[in-house]
């Protein structure tokens, strides 16, 4: 073929495939449900052009390839897979957010379809049963079309909606109070400075989120000492300026040291026997923690009870230990590691006052979800949001700290609650920050669902079923009761067979995380 015959031929067929490229992109910004309901269409006349086109090749016959996709074996067939498909909630998403994970479950249940279509029709009649050959292929060409589609429309969708350009102006930092109404808590900071003034204060975990805040309110209320631990040489030298910054540095002692070693947490107690233990250092990053839960496991529960049974050896008044609403019904190694940790703090039958705060998500803390989210529209990137309806009980630090510091005055309850009002959907928070920053634009198009990782629940609660909440003598905080479900010893038992685990070098992080996760009673009932 000569080149001018050629060139009408190409220009021909750029524009065929425009516009298709066209009708798809409309199709994919329509209505949700004529969206979804093309895609159902779609995706059932690939599995039945699949099926005569897996018997074409197979029988290299059009006659026996039409039999066998006219029979009622293909209507059986394709509902198969039509229920393997809608089971993987394939059509809950925009094709612009189909990310990998959805991807994986979609080719594994074209897969399961096809074993599960052929093991009914051998129920049904063995004499219905697809040669090999056939299933085979049917699934090779469903799995291509149906997964390929997907990837085509993502593609054409990423090209013609371009990253929105950073923005013109940063906007002023979202508070926890743009969102929610409630009161900013109140506290007797008389009663603490009272009862604090020839006290000496140990903060672990002092240049965190929670610690740093807690550091300084505390420096406000000038103990006789306040000592703040850390491992994180940066987050102590920041904290240090902080403090240097309010004029609130006298009589605090920073110490770089890690509550894990045992030595140095010896030591620590021998020089500045603390009347009143604050235990806030935590690994607290839930998928990071599902693939290191030997790490998770020594600094969040091996270091909590550490730092107890040196509380009790060196005679402190008060040991509080801050947990987190992860540690209810755990499903996480984070969660799980805190709940161990909160049982052993319970089971404490010594003469230490032990107490347990428990509450959610510090908004905007670092390297949680608000700064994140504000970091990827600053650089003009689209939001990852894991599922539309999951949602989390959000505590500003300043508010989190106050109530803390508070707990300290209370002794009627062995765990307490602070009120965090209504749980926020992450997809609104989502929302409220694309506008801030780009006001002009449609919110949806700056976020992306990129399904639930590794240990997260959909939502959070704040007490155990057999736990009940009363009221205190302050408004913003409850106290809980609840039955302990194992006694000291039986915590050792457990515990010495997680460390146990912990140190083989051949454990598997999945094998470990299902040992925390567990229950204590296969350990116990495993015990000499």
């Amino acid at each position: 073929m000569n080149s001018p015959c050629l060139l009408p031929t190409l220009l021909n067929l750029h524009q065929f495939v425009q516009a298709i490229r066209s009708q798809i992109l409309s199709l994919a910004n329509g209505p949700r449900w004529v969206s979804r309901s093309a895609w159902m269409c779609l995706d059932l006349a690939i599995v039945y052009v699949g099926l005569w086109a897996a018997a074409y090749l197979f029988y290299a016959s059009a006659p026996g390839a039409a039999e066998l996709a006219t029979s009622p074996t293909a209507l059986l067939i394709t509902a198969a897979f039509a229920a393997a498909l809608f089971g993987t909630g394939a059509y809950r998403h925009e094709p612009s957010q189909i990310q990998l994970p959805v991807l994986m479950r979609m080719g594994i249940a074209i897969v399961g379809a096809g074993l599960a279509a052929s093991a009914i029709l051998y129920l049904w009649d063995p004499g219905l049963l697809l040669p090999r050959g056939v299933v085979a292929l049917h699934v090779l060409v469903v799995g291509a079309g149906i997964l390929g589609s997907r990837a085509l429309v993502r593609l054409a969708i990423s090209r013609a909606t371009p990253p929105p350009s950073p923005p013109a102006h940063v906007p002023s930092p979202l508070t926890l109070y743009d969102l929610v109404e409630r009161p900013r808590p109140a506290i007797n900071t008389n009663r603490l400075r009272n009862a604090l003034t020839d006290r000496t204060v140990l903060v672990t975990g002092a240049g965190g989120a929670i610690g740093s805040e807690l550091m300084q309110q505390l420096a406000a209320l000038t103990p006789f000492q306040l000592v703040g631990v850390d491992m994180s040489e940066y987050n102590l030298y920041r904290l240090q300026h902080a403090l240097n910054d309010a004029s609130l540095s006298q009589n605090v002692d920073l110490r770089l040291a890690d509550v894990r070693n045992t030595r140095s947490m010896q030591q620590l107690f021998q020089t500045v026997c603390p009347d009143i233990v604050i235990h806030t250092a935590a690994y607290k990053h839930v998928p990071m923690m599902e693939e290191q839960p030997v790490e998770a496991f020594q600094n969040n529960t091996k270091a909590t009870m550490q730092l107890l049974e040196l509380s009790e050896e060196y005679q402190a008044e008060q040991f509080l230990f801050v947990s987190t609403d992860k540690a209810v019904q755990p499903t996480s190694v984070l969660g799980a590691t805190k709940r161990l940790a909160e049982w052993y703090v319970r089971a404490s039958t010594s003469s230490v006052e032990h107490k347990i705060v428990r509450f959610g998500n510090v908004f905007g803390s670092r390297g949680s979800v608000v700064p994140r989210f504000e970091r990827r529209l600053a650089q003009g990137r689209p939001i990852p949001v894991t599922h539309p309806d999951m949602e989390r009980y959000f505590m500003s630090a300043e508010e989190a700290c106050s109530l803390i510091m508070h707990t300290l005055l209370l002794d009627s309850h062995p765990v307490y609650l602070f009120r965090m009002g209504e749980p926020l959907r992450i997809i609104d928070l989502a929302q409220q920050l694309a506008l801030r920053w780009y006001p002009h634009r449609d919110p949806q198009e700056l976020i992306e669902q990129i399904g639930r990782r590794p240990g997260e629940k959909m939502t959070e609660s704040l007490a155990m079923p057999h736990e009940t909440t009363e009221a205190t003598t302050h408004p913003s905080i409850l106290g809980v009761r609840g039955t302990l479900p194992y006694s000291r010893a039986e915590l050792d038992v457990h515990i010495q067979h997680l460390e146990a685990h912990g140190r083989r070098t051949d454990i598997s992080p999945a094998h470990m995380r299902r040992l925390i996760i567990a229950a204590p009673s296969a350990s116990l009932r495993s015990a000499p």
